[in-house]
């Protein structure tokens, strides 16, 4: 078997079951050090539910990356910009975006659209993202550079800001973010395998630990790591002096559609 990131040979790590009933083996790769699954061949079994129903930390998490977001696209586009949030799920993240104010849509081929109904993204070569945000994604993927270069090419985008828990070799099996249980996640990244990634692609790469950056264009490590701290809650109030909320206008803008 052959690495999902970098196509090199990978070596047994251990075998685990996942969804209560199917024993897959996972496999290490020395050049890259992605962890990955053998073939996944539960997956339509495993998106029987886009959401499983253990994540509890789901809408906990939505805001905190809201808030990241909300920083990093208003530090780099001011109050214009363009943006699409793929595989959006429910639709949480756009709408949360879209009532900060930012020109928020949303895309998911596996899930409903619940939250931001009416502010689906389109895609053509004439429709320019100026950013794509991609959060707890990447592990999803089958083919991880196909799926990121696939979202640069449809989109026109210049940066995917995205999240994905890392590890550091070798990962704990009780690590809470293989998701067993679940059966969903099928690779794992170190900070160098999203290295790896960049340095295919082309693409330079930037990472706070939790929140990562793929960019055509050069940006600030510095402001990054600091919205880990402080920081984040008194530049969001900065942001608000700029960018009006869409909760009301998007109400609106709804009504009229069906009237």
């Amino acid at each position: 078997m052959n690495c999902r990131v970098c196509d090199e040979s990978v070596a047994f790590s251990f075998r685990e079951r996942v969804l209560g009933k199917y024993d897959v083996s996972y496999y290490y790769c020395d050049r890259c050090g992605a962890l990955q699954t053998e073939h996944p061949y539960w997956l339509e079994e495993a998106y029987g539910d886009a959401i499983i129903d253990a994540d509890t930390g789901l809408i906990r998490r939505n805001l905190y990356f809201s808030e990241m977001l909300s920083c990093i696209l208003f530090k780099l586009f001011g109050a214009e910009g363009s943006y699409a949030d793929i595989a959006g799920g429910y639709g949480m993240m756009t709408r949360l975006m879209r009532d900060r104010g930012f020109d928020y849509y949303w895309s998911d081929p596996y899930c409903d659209n619940f939250l931001a109904k009416g502010f689906e993204a389109e895609f053509s070569e004439k429709r320019k993202y100026d950013a794509v945000s991609a959060f707890e994604v990447l592990e999803h993927t089958v083919d991880p550079i196909g799926f990121i270069a696939d979202t640069f090419q449809k989109t026109n985008a210049d940066l995917i800001v995205f999240s994905t828990e890392l590890f550091k070799a070798p990962a704990p099996k009780d690590w809470f973010y293989f998701a067993f249980e679940g059966g969903q996640h099928i690779v794992f990244f170190q900070k160098r395998t999203l290295t790896e990634i960049a340095s295919r692609l082309n693409l330079r790469f930037y990472s706070n630990g939790t929140f990562h950056i793929f960019s055509k264009r050069r940006l600030s490590g510095l402001f990054l790591n600091l919205l880990r701290g402080p920081f984040r809650k008194l530049y969001l109030l900065w942001i608000r002096i700029f960018l009006k909320s869409k909760t009301m206008s998007d109400h609106y803008r709804i009504l009229n559609k069906t009237l």
